[in-house]
C-alpha cells in the first residue's frame, strides 16, 4: 500500500516539475517568475524560458557525461598526489626532528665536555686536540642551523 501511494505522489509530482516558466517585467519594472503567461496589459516585455528539469538524454547527455567521468578522475588525481605529497612533508619534517635532536646533541657534547677522547685504531684512546674540536663544533652548529628551523 505504502509503494502505491509512494509511486503516485512521485507521478503527481513529476507532472509539475514539467511546468513552462515565464519570466517578464511589469509596470513597476520589477522582474516577475511565473508558471502562468502573464496577461497582455500587464506585461512589458515577456520571455518564454524553456526550463527542462528531466535529464538530458540523447547524444549530448553521453558526451556531458563523460565530461564529468573525466573530470571526476582528473580531481580524483589531483587529490591523490596532494596525499602523496602532504605524507612526503611530513616523512621529511620528522626526519628533519631527529637531525635536530642529533645535532643538538653533538653539540652540545662537544661544548660540554673540556677534554674529547676518539679510539685510535689499535685500541687505545687519543686526545681530541682544540682545532679538531673546534671544527666539530662548526660542523654541529652548521647541522642545528640546517635541520633546527
Amino acid at each position: 500500500m505504502r509503494t502505491f501511494v509512494f509511486t503516485g505522489l512521485m507521478l503527481l509530482f513529476s507532472i509539475a516539475a514539467h511546468a513552462q516558466i515565464y519570466k517578464w517585467v511589469d509596470e513597476n519594472g520589477k522582474t516577475q517568475y511565473t508558471d502562468r503567461p502573464p496577461s497582455s496589459s500587464i506585461s512589458k516585455e515577456e520571455q518564454k524560458l524553456n526550463i527542462n528539469s528531466a535529464p538530458i538524454s540523447g547524444k549530448n547527455a553521453t558526451s556531458k557525461s563523460k565530461n564529468l567521468t573525466n573530470e571526476r578522475l582528473e580531481f580524483d588525481k589531483r587529490q591523490q598526489q596532494k596525499k602523496e605529497n602532504e605524507a612526503k612533508q611530513q616523512a621529511k619534517t620528522e626526519e628533519n626532528k631527529k637531525k635536530c635532536i642529533d645535532a643538538q646533541t653533538r653539540l652540545k657534547m662537544y661544548t660540554d665536555l673540556p677534554r674529547m677522547t676518539v679510539p685510535d685504531g689499535s685500541g687505545g684512546i687519543a686526545y681530541v686536540d682544540d682545532d679538531t674540536r673546534q671544527k666539530k663544533i662548526d660542523e654541529a652548529n652548521k647541522a642545528v642551523a640546517t635541520f633546527c628551523k
